[in-house]
């Protein structure tokens, strides 16, 4: 599959308004059935993130009837983003999303980087998504808020 393909396919299943073409041309981008093991730094504290941990933030991040306000505690400054939050549960009403983290990586004590398959009607693709761990808690990074929301039209700015 192309790069071109694999941008057109996370764009459509990060809650694109619109189908794009060439995800709906190539199903073939959809998750496979196998899943990989953590390939979690064993370094710093932050090896404390689990795939299971991620994947409960995604799940309420991408479940349009978790309300904005309890999808603001699982991101990074999420009370700055509760309106987009809201905008965002509207897009997930009419095109559903789910996550599967298959690898988490530590950057540093308190960040991790996953490789997140996110599969939505038309097929899925892989994304990099940050977290932050706030207060013993991990978090959406903003950063990685604001580019999931983007695809989904939506401004962080």
């Amino acid at each position: 599959m192309t790069t071109r393909t694999r941008r057109a396919a996370a764009a459509v299943a990060v809650a694109a308004l619109t189908a794009l073409p060439a995800c709906a041309a190539d199903d073939s981008a959809g998750k496979s059935p196998t899943s990989s093991a953590a390939t979690t730094s064993a370094a710093g504290p932050a090896a404390a993130a689990t795939e299971g941990e991620l994947e409960a933030v995604l799940t309420t991040f991408f479940d349009p009837a978790v309300p904005a306000a309890d999808k603001a505690v699982v991101v990074e400054d999420g009370d700055d983003r509760s309106a987009l939050l809201e905008q965002f549960n509207g897009v997930l009403a009419g095109y559903p999303l789910t996550a599967d983290v298959e690898s988490v990586n530590a950057v540093d004590d308190d960040t991790v980087s996953a490789t997140v398959q996110v599969t939505g009607p038309h097929g899925g693709a892989p994304m990099p998504l940050t977290f932050e761990r706030e207060d013993g808690t991990w978090r959406l990074a903003d950063e990685s808020t604001c580019q999931v929301l983007a695809m989904g039209s939506l401004n962080c700015s």
